[in-house]
C-alpha cells in the first residue's frame, strides 16, 4: 500500500503495525504515555507533534511514508 499524506476523512493512512511502531519508539523517547495499540488517537497524534518540534520538521499530524520511514530509522 502506497501512503499517502491524508486519507479522504483526513486521517493518517499509516498501517496499525506502522502506527504502532511510531508508538513504542516515541514512547521510548519519553513522548508517548498511550497504549501501544495501532490506533492514531489523539493522545498519539500530540506525541506525533511534539516529536516533529524537537526534530524541526513541519508539525502536523501526517504519518506520511516519509515519517514512518524516518521513525523505523529511530527505532
Amino acid at each position: 500500500m502506497q501512503l499517502t499524506e491524508l486519507n479522504h476523512r483526513g486521517s493518517p493512512p499509516a498501517t496499525t503495525d506502522e502506527v504502532m511502531l511510531i508508538q513504542e519508539t516515541l514512547s521510548v523517547k519519553g513522548l508517548y504515555s498511550g497504549a501501544i495499540d495501532g490506533i492514531p488517537g489523539k493522545e498519539t497524534l500530540r506525541a506525533v507533534r511534539d516529536y516533529k518540534r524537537t526534530q524541526q520538521m513541519p508539525i502536523n499530524n501526517s504519518l506520511s511514508k516519509a515519517f514512518v520511514d524516518h521513525i523505523r530509522h529511530e527505532a
